[in-house]
């Protein structure tokens, strides 16, 4: 009942006609080397593109490497992307750092900023966003941005991280490309680096080619687990979703507490997309803003028990980080007030554990840094 591990580096043949041809096409006529191609990796790749409804996937090493890939792929020296600032550190610090040295550079508009993406979009050559931001959770009008980049001939590109394809298919919104940090909601378990990208064959085969030249080749242990994350996503989601809800609820009752940010809150400006978006649910992360700054926030989070201070989301543990402080380090002052990043933020990513007990958690820790 297990799907097999095929841990194999590289494979032989028992002619070198055939091995040329498998060598010449890469995939799709035998394996040759698992940097090009696995069984494990291709059984993972095909579960995901069948989550999203896509023709294909490609999977990653990590979810950077999976973005990294598609930007590389789609642009050259002198293209320009569009990104919602909404964005994971990393993307942003890619997007905003890196590639600039290559000639690839980025106009960063607000994820409801529906007139600037628009001009923006002029001569870009993609327009790139998260479905639910990191790390204050806005959910991104996915129908609205698909109009405004099919209207600019060029693809929308979305991290679906935060919402997975229990909760968002973004190619149903008009999205062409749709990117994962697999780690997360997909892996589920808190023990595995992966990342995936599912698009139409035709759109795949620049990020394959991309992977095939530098490397980030997803591991077929790797593989394997998030064949086995994805046979409870459902339940998982569902449940997180279900007590991330309860949390927030309980959060805006606080003295100590200045906001709570979650969208299946009906004060959330993201209300009203998650009915049509994301089934109804808020998902499993949400963010606050604990009263005193960086170092009660600091104080607040050791003197919790039950939820861990760490990095990522979406597995069976809660896990809660410091925004300024660990996932979006690489933004200065500035651009983490232009962010909306409060010294206070955290952010909570919730597991499976019981609602009342993480509540209790929370309530003790914030008593205690009272």
């Amino acid at each position: 009942m297990a799907p097999p591990l095929d841990s194999s580096s590289t494979y032989s043949f028992s002619d070198t006609e055939t091995f040329a041809r498998a060598s010449r096409a890469k995939t799709g006529a035998g394996y040759v080397y698992s940097r090009w191609a696995n069984p494990t990796v291709d059984a993972f790749e095909g579960a995901v593109a069948d989550l999203e409804g896509t023709e294909g996937a490609e999977a990653f090493a990590s979810g950077m490497g999976a973005i990294s890939s598609i930007f590389l792929a789609l642009c050259s020296s002198g293209d320009r992307i569009v990104a919602t600032r909404q964005l994971y550190g990393n993307s942003y610090s890619l997007l905003q750092g890196r590639l600039p040295r290559y000639g690839i550079n980025a106009t960063f508009c607000d994820h409801d900023d529906h007139t600037a993406i628009a001009a923006a979009l002029d001569g870009a050559r993609l327009l790139y966003c998260e479905t639910i931001g990191n790390p204050k959770v806005q959910v991104a009008d996915l129908p609205h941005l698909a109009g405004l980049a099919h209207d600019a001939g060029i693809p929308l590109v979305v991290d679906n991280t935060f919402a997975s394809p229990a909760l968002c298919r973004p190619v149903e919104h008009g999205a062409s490309i749709v990117v994962h940090s697999a780690t997360k909601f997909i892996g589920g378990h808190h023990d595995l680096l992966g990342g995936v990208v599912c698009a139409s064959v035709q759109l795949l085969e620049p990020v394959a080619a991309v992977a095939r030249d530098l490397g980030p080749t997803l591991a077929p242990f790797n593989a394997w687990l998030g064949l086995r994350g994805i046979a409870t996503l459902p339940l998982r989601v569902q449940r997180s979703s279900a007590t991330a809800l309860e949390v927030a609820r309980a959060l805006q009752r606080w003295e100590g507490i200045d906001a709570v940010y979650y969208p299946g809150l009906e004060s959330s400006p993201s209300y009203p997309l998650i009915g049509a978006l994301l089934d109804g649910r808020g998902g499993g992360t949400l963010a606050f803003e604990v009263r005193g700054g960086r170092e009660r926030a600091g104080a607040f989070q050791e003197a919790l028990g039950l939820i861990r201070p760490a990095a990522s989301l979406g597995g069976t543990h809660s896990l809660i980080v410091h925004s300024a402080g660990v996932t979006h380090t690489q933004l200065g002052p500035e651009e983490l007030a232009s962010a909306g990043i409060s010294e206070g933020l955290c952010r909570l990513s919730v597991g499976l554990e019981d609602p009342g007990d993480l509540i209790d958690d929370l309530a003790g820790a914030l008593a205690a840094t009272g």
